[in-house]
């Protein structure tokens, strides 16, 4: 049944993260903690292994997600290539030496987790009324790179979402990117983004048993990640017959079911 109920949190996400373009992190940090704590692992431990293992299932979201938008040649490449590699940069560094120590505990990753839903909550609802067109699109720069590509990383590293709760409103309304375009670059960014991360927390020295490979909790990631592989595709098809409100309002309630589960944690 545990199981069962983590695939069933891989199908959400997975089209979560094919419809809305953040990673489909969202359900996994609602779902993993709790997981984690009933199958015995350290308590100390709980956000690390969670952040690692969502950022395991997000880097199988984006990948399934990219390739469906490969297919419909909505790949933006020169504009992720940029932001992904300062946010793999920032997200490095704040797993190295803040996020995987001692000092980065569930008080503080709730706290994140909270105040970045409900600010994305806010940008979200106050831009939901304007519809962007291609024509409108701002030329981005060097630094509008490095500062989405670094919100980005921070958001991935600090609360395992992947960074497309950053990348998609700045992008929507900073740059006056269409939602659609905004979706696909965060995808591409994430992929990238995720894939550094996981490859840094399979190698994180620590044992916790012969099923798990340094963060890595193959039953759990596997299993989430099977759920992933099937269900983005068809929130790719799907996002590509709604609007960029319908989306941002669907985007909106799933928000608000982590930021009232952290709340009950945090109180």
């Amino acid at each position: 049944m545990l199981y069962f109920l983590l695939f069933l949190m891989g199908l959400a996400g997975g089209f979560l993260a094919g419809l809305i373009g953040i990673g489909g992190g969202i359900m996994y940090i609602f779902i993993l903690p709790y997981l984690l704590n009933h199958l015995g692992f350290p308590q100390e431990e709980i956000v690390q292994l969670t952040i690692a293992n969502s950022i395991f299932g997000t880097m199988f979201a984006a990948l399934t997600g990219n390739l469906a938008l490969l297919k419909k040649g909505e790949v933006y490449w020169k504009q992720v290539i940029p932001i992904a590699i300062s946010g793999s940069i920032v997200s490095l560094l704040l797993l190295q030496f803040y996020v995987n120590t001692p000092y980065y505990k569930e008080i503080e990753f709730n706290v994140v987790v909270i105040f970045l839903m409900l600010f994305i909550v806010w940008r979200t609802l106050s831009q939901v009324k304007i519809t962007r067109k291609m024509n409108d699109e701002k030329k981005s720069t060097f630094w509008s790179n490095m500062l989405v590509g670094s919100g980005s990383g921070a958001v991935a590293a600090l609360s395992g979402l992947g960074g497309g709760t950053v990348i998609i409103p700045i992008l929507n309304t900073g740059l006056h990117m269409t939602m659609q375009k905004a979706k696909s670059i965060s995808l591409g960014v994430i992929l990238i983004t995720s894939a550094v991360l996981t490859v840094m927390n399979l190698f994180a020295d620590r044992n916790f048993g012969e099923q798990t490979t340094g963060y890595i909790v193959w039953p759990l990631a596997l299993t989430l990640s099977l759920g992933v592989v099937l269900a983005s595709p068809l929130g790719v098809i799907v996002a590509r017959k709604m609007s960029g409100k319908t989306i941002s309002y669907i985007f909106v309630v799933f928000v608000l079911i982590v930021i009232i589960d952290k709340l009950i944690q945090l109180f």
